[in-house]
């Protein structure tokens, strides 16, 4: 569920022209404050009647029923780790990609830099507590990314074919790490929502919701989005329009993290739209797209003589892949 369609908007830039924005004192800009604060005083009731709600951001997970408020672990210290020791060889890569004839003195600063670094994580990994095989796998990616530092260092240049066998040849290591932070995460929120749950009735078993803080806020069918995807040559969805992992792809949307607060908020942001879109629309879940998502399908449609490729079904979907 993106954000609200009528939330405020952000200002615009200090060299942007914003002439056209309404006074405050404007009667229909007065009119619509008072929409505005009517939709968030009705959004923060349906919260406070909304039952157990359980949010995770970042590392920790919230509980909020009525007036009790609970904090439990998301993730642990183990899941860092691994993805600090992931992004090494990710960092080599970004930083010596696309590179061709002798080092410049920022790229030979850096690497120098990074060269102490690993060393000094090498050194770091016997007290962490590994297991025989994570602390093998963890060896493994440090010793081959210092190798990798020392042999540019040396040579004063990168060969193509070196950060590809170099990228290659760890990615199993890379793989292992990623499923054991995956496990740390999914088997801690499990040991924090579960506890929490014996702790509940069955009513409140039953109405338990829950919200996960993404950085990701675009609401497909986005109108900037469409046109962008239309005029760049990008594949274009119409109102399903929306950012997606293309091979290639150009039109990506901005993301925005939201905090605490938020995130319950957008619990109640949900009920209160689809409740809108259903009795203004017809459509449930109308809202969840941008509001001027299927009239700028139809303009571009018309504006560049071209119809939008809709997402194959859900069953074609997995046949395709």
């Amino acid at each position: 569920m993106a954000e609200c369609p009528f939330a405020p908007r952000a200002s615009p830039p200090g060299n942007a022209p914003s002439s056209v924005a309404l006074e405050a004192t404007d009667p229909l800009q007065v009119l619509n404050e008072a929409f505005r604060d009517a939709y968030a005083e009705r959004r923060d009731a349906l919260l406070a009647g909304m039952g157990p709600v359980i949010a995770q951001i970042d590392d920790v997970l919230i509980l909020r029923n009525g007036e009790q408020r609970l904090e439990g672990p998301a993730r642990t210290r183990r899941y860092h780790e691994l993805k600090a020791i992931n992004h090494l060889p990710l960092a080599l890569y970004v930083l010596l990609m696309d590179r061709r004839g002798a080092l410049d003195g920022r790229t030979r600063e850096r690497l120098t830099s990074l060269r102490g670094l690993i060393t000094a994580a090498e050194d770091s990994l016997a007290r962490r507590g590994f297991t025989p095989e994570q602390l093998t796998r963890q060896r493994r990616l440090l010793e081959g990314s210092l190798g990798l530092v020392e042999r540019v260092l040396a040579e004063d240049r990168i060969e193509p074919a070196t950060l590809w066998a170099f990228t290659r040849s760890h990615l199993p290591e890379l793989m292992g790490n990623i499923e054991d932070a995956a496990r740390d995460q999914l088997e801690t929120m499990h040991a924090t929502v579960e506890a929490w749950k014996k702790r509940m009735t069955p009513e409140e078993r039953a109405r338990l919701r829950a919200v996960v803080a993404v950085a990701h806020m675009s609401r497909p069918g986005n109108v900037a989005m469409q046109y962008f995807s239309v005029t760049l040559g990008d594949t274009w969805e119409g109102h399903f329009d929306q950012e997606d992992l293309q091979p290639g792809k150009r039109v990506l949307a901005s993301e925005t993290g939201f905090d605490e607060a938020g995130a319950f908020t957008l619990l109640a942001t949900q009920a209160l739209d689809a409740s809108v879109g259903e009795h203004f629309f017809g459509e449930e879940m109308r809202l969840e797209r941008d509001v001027l998502a299927d009239a700028a399908e139809r303009i571009l449609a018309d504006m560049f003589h071209q119809e939008p490729e809709p997402p194959p079904p859900p069953g074609q979907q997995e046949a395709a892949q």
